[in-house]
């Protein structure tokens, strides 16, 4: 399709434009095309060129590679002395290298871009990263923190940019969280994938580099899953076009860095609106009427400004005084001055950075100045690559002397593999079907082509160094073959494909050939990137795992060191969630947790990185956090948002959780100890119940470290025999009768007596428990039997706790077993104290274990009764004989109506399943008789006998049953 504005005199200067009609961005047509007529009417108003009319001959170039190269054959053959386009970046290097450097023709670009092409024939009058990226990445992490996700379409210029931005981000000391690459026609599960992870991984800013409508589909389904509010989006090409296919709502705040916007208040620019709003089909300007313009129109005007001042400069129309000409460029544009660097052909352009309002027009945040080219490191080498070696345009068939015969047959006897032969110069000779296929070129298009046409633009130089060193090495004699190497190639329509190359000389008739065989990798590489994934997130809730969340944390606090901000981590721990999964079953606890992923993700604010760090416990990393404060009501919101049930098919799922606090400042690097600290803090919220917060602190800083001394000291506290047992009586309470004795364990250490209370639940943690527990069993099993020996059916009962670690070791109910049958005991006088929570830590374990005591004769009881958060239901599958009533609801009888009604309750459970209870810590006359009021008739406690002595215990005992004797 082409359209051309009617010439007024004779033998018109035609100059080209390809604009993209068609296409993926084909919502710039008019802004480009207006820009373009605006530009022409305003030369033949002063006079046209030369003194001859100035024809602007347009043609669609569709966006892709095959269909802008025809359109610029044509534009050359219908007598355009030169041609202006691309705006995508893959169809203008395949139309630099295929048509304007082969035919001599000058290409003026008007578009931003990567910054690949390197020809005599370019010339960019647009931004390049150093004037675009490398000015909206930093101010970006400035204001909205460090942490990046890059995401955008499998072609040259996303890749570039991204490579550039990813640079300019590592300068400025931050983070890229993520990098993702879609095909051309992505899905919405693709997509939904994609946008996913932003706000699983702690993402401050989202850099999307999409083309044209692809572009608006991505902002538009951000904002619908809510994403848009939670983090910032800045783009390189978001402008007032792309924000008219938007809803107020969605381009709202959105980002944009370029070199124009209308709202420029240069006089140049607003004369250049006014033009354009001369314009027939236009009634009026953005955003009140359809007369829109942006970067790509802006630079269309500032390219034919340039051409038609260098043509007057070189006095023709010929390709080399153009040239010369155009390397002097130097015009006043509606983006301010445009000067070309001839080293470059890249031209000083002003760039600024702007947010979108909601009603789609752009306010002016930045402007960073008028700006040098500097060519990204990335192509700096192609740049200084000899321009006769990069010469990549289609060639005239010319007989190769190869032996196109007999390579054509070598290669159908490969016809699954891709096979490429090349001469000397670089000349694809021959191609397989394989070959054209992975490519996209129709069969029979690839012989003539240079091979360049197939290597990504940034590695032509490192393609051409191979060719040279493989082809000397022929010459000299030696092996001149590369095998399995790693590569990328550069498909038809621009998009790349992982390759496994090989490439080997081989003597072809009178000449040489490169022969160059090639797998596609894609499948591979997503595997490997898949692999990748899961080595760093939770299978489960996709959140970070904990190799990552070190890997993040380690990084937010060398941030920290440099900046001075802190940085908080909030360890998050399910309160029960064992007990879900026992009572639940595993694939209901599953759905639990990837609710609470889903509820923390929510509650998160920008740039906080949500982690699941094992089992049921998650992290929250929080960057320049403020105070103690601030971070409780963050904490306060989480719990709060965790206390809400979980709803199943089967079952409503009750939540809670505790929260720890702890903070990483400057001089604090160690990403372990801080998260121990929040761990710490966790643990203390913990003892103080359910359903709460703490922040660590300098007497929990004390408390952990008073920790780790008891920890150290108690290895070994059984070899220096520290350890000690006392027996406090079991009595019934309608006559204070000793019934039996519960062990008690006791620690007397070096520097001074350490509660049970302190030290059992470090060596709990710590595992030292096992060894402990051990010996207070054969400690137990012994009394027992001497019990047994002294006082036959009348000796009291022997009760021993056992903890949860025990429970979970294997053989304790074997090795229980022999201990009783050594020291002769009688397990039917035995009681083994388990509490209830550790008996529902791991159901199926400690149901083996009990029954399996049980079996043996021992009574099983559950300690500290209505503590914890067991299933009833589960409790009485076990074969549990007796329950202790819990000291603490006891203690507060006479003053809480609560415990009161607890204590009745659970008295009353006792009763009704026919379970012996016994009530711990009495002390007074009013607690008992509340006691035996509601039936029970068992208890311990200071009223009725302190913790004693063995021997001690022993002679109440024979005191008491030499009394009972006649």
């Amino acid at each position: 399709m082409t359209q051309s504005l009617p010439a007024v005199r004779a033998e018109p200067v035609r100059l080209g434009l390809m604009a993209p009609l068609t296409g993926l961005a084909s919502l710039y047509a008019r802004d480009i095309v207006h820009a373009a007529q605006v530009a022409c009417a305003a030369v033949n108003a002063a006079g046209g060129v030369l003194g001859r009319p100035l024809e602007l001959v347009v043609a669609d170039d569709g966006t892709h590679p095959q269909t802008a190269v025809p359109a610029a054959l044509d534009l050359a053959a219908r007598g355009c002395v030169a041609l202006i386009g691309n705006l995508m970046s893959n169809a203008r290097i395949a139309v630099a290298t295929q048509v304007a450097e082969p035919l001599g023709i000058p290409l003026l670009n008007f578009s931003f871009y990567e910054g690949s092409i390197s020809g005599r024939h370019f010339f960019h009058f647009a931004a390049l990263p150093n004037q675009q990226i490398d000015r909206m990445i930093p101010y970006m992490a400035r204001r909205f923190g460090g942490k990046m996700f890059f995401a955008g379409h499998n072609y040259e210029w996303p890749r570039g940019s991204m490579a550039a931005a990813k640079a300019s981000l590592a300068r400025a000391g931050g983070e890229a969280v993520g990098e993702a690459y879609l095909g051309w026609e992505f899905s919405d599960v693709e997509l939904d994938r994609l946008l996913g992870q932003l706000d699983r991984i702690g993402t401050d800013v989202f850099v999307p580099y999409f083309a044209g409508a692809d572009q608006v589909r991505i902002l538009t389904r951000l904002h619908e899953l809510g994403l848009s509010g939670t983090l910032a989006v800045v783009m390189g090409h978001f402008d007032e076009v792309m924000a008219g296919q938007l809803r107020p709502e969605v381009r709202d705040g959105l980002f944009s860095c370029n070199t124009y916007f209308m709202s420029l208040p240069c006089p140049e620019n607003q004369a250049f609106l006014r033009e354009l709003q001369r314009l027939p089909e236009v009634d009026g300007l953005w955003p009140g009427g359809n007369g829109v313009a942006t970067n790509f129109g802006a630079g269309v005007y500032v390219c034919v400004q340039a051409f038609v001042q260098a043509v007057e400069r070189a006095c023709a129309t010929d390709a080399t005084g153009l040239v010369a000409a155009l390397e002097r460029s130097r015009v006043l544009g509606p983006y301010g001055w445009v000067t070309m660097d001839a080293a470059t052909h890249h031209a000083h352009v002003n760039t600024w950075l702007a947010r979108c309002r909601r009603d789609g027009s752009f306010e002016l945040l930045e402007h960073f100045g008028c700006q040098a080219p500097e060519i990204p490191r990335r192509y700096a080498e192609r740049a200084k690559t000899p321009r006769q070696l990069m010469h990549t345009g289609r060639l005239p068939a010319q007989p190769h002397g190869l032996g196109a015969e007999e390579l054509s047959h070598a290669m159908a006897r490969l016809s699954h593999t891709a096979l490429v032969a090349c001469d000397e110069w670089g000349r694809i000779a021959a191609a397989n079907s394989a070959a054209h296929a992975l490519f996209g070129y129709p069969d029979g298009e690839l012989p003539n082509l240079p091979l360049l046409e197939l290597v990504p633009p940034h590695l032509r130089g490192t393609q051409i160094e191979h060719a040279t060193r493989l082809l000397a090495d022929h010459a000299a004699g030696h092996a001149a073959e590369i095998s399995g190497m790693d590569a990328l190639g550069y498909r038809r329509d621009g998009s790349f494909v992982p390759l496994l190359m090989s490439m080997r000389v081989a003597s072809v008739g009178v000449t040489r050939a490169v022969i160059h065989t090639l797998v596609d990798m894609t499948d591979r590489k997503r595997l490997e990137d898949e692999l990748r994934r899961r080595a760093s997130h939770d299978a489960l809730t996709g959140l970070p795992n904990r190799t990552l969340l070190f890997d993040r944390l380690g990084r937010a606090l060398q941030r920290a060191q440099a900046s001075g901000s802190p940085v908080a981590v909030l360890f998050i721990d399910l309160d029960g969630f064992k007990l879900v999964n026992d009572v639940h079953g595993h694939a209901t606890g599953d759905l639990v947790l990837r609710t609470v992923a889903d509820r923390l993700v929510a509650c998160a604010q920008r740039g906080q990185t949500v982690a699941r760090l094992a089992g049921d416990e998650f992290v929250v990393i929080i960057e320049h956090a403020l105070d103690t404060e601030a971070l409780g009501e963050q904490a306060g919101r989480i719990l709060a948002e965790l206390r809400e049930p979980v709803y199943t098919d089967e079952a409503t799922v009750a939540l809670s959780a505790c929260v720890g606090i702890a903070w990483g400042r400057r001089g604090h690097t160690d990403a372990e100890a801080v998260m121990q600290q929040a761990d710490a803090a966790m643990y203390a919220a913990k003892q103080r119940g359910r359903d709460r917060w703490q922040a660590y602190s300098a007497p929990l800083r004390d408390a952990a470290q008073h920790r780790l001394r008891i920890a150290r000291d108690l290895r070994g506290a059984l070899d220096r025999s520290e350890l000690s047992l006392l027996v406090q009586p079991i009595v019934t309470m309608a006559d204070g009768r000793i019934i039996g004795g519960e062990l008690l364990l006791r620690w007397a250490r070096a520097i001074g007596e350490v509660g049970p209370a302190e030290f059992v639940p470090v060596a709990e943690s710590t595992g030292e428990i096992v060894p402990i527990g051990a010996w207070v069993l054969r400690q137990a099993c012994g009394a027992q039997a001497r019990w047994r020996q002294a006082w036959g059916e009348r000796a009291p009962y022997l009760a021993v706790n056992v903890s949860a670690r025990q429970l979970a070791a294997a053989g304790l109910a074997a090795e229980l077993r022999g201990w009783v049958s050594a020291a002769g005991a009688d397990p039917r006088q035995m009681v083994v104290e388990v509490t209830e929570t550790a008996l529902m830590r791991d159901y199926e374990q400690a149901m083996f274990v009990v029954k399996d005591l049980a079996e043996q004769g021992m009574r099983i009881a559950v300690d500290d009764f209505g503590t914890g958060c067991s299933s009833l239901a589960r409790l009485i599958e076990m074969p549990v004989t007796m329950v202790k009533v819990d000291r603490r609801f006891v203690r507060d009888i006479a003053a809480s109506e609560a415990c009161r009604t607890v204590t009745t309750a659970v008295l009353g459970m006792a009763r009704t399943l026919g379970l012996e209870a016994v009530a711990e810590g009495v002390e007074s006359e009013a607690q008992r008789d509340h006691l035996v009021a509601n039936g029970c008739t068992m208890a311990q406690g200071y009223l009725f006998g302190r913790p004693m002595d063995p021997d001690a215990f022993v002679d109440t005992v024979a005191a008491q049953i030499a009394a009972a004797q006649p």
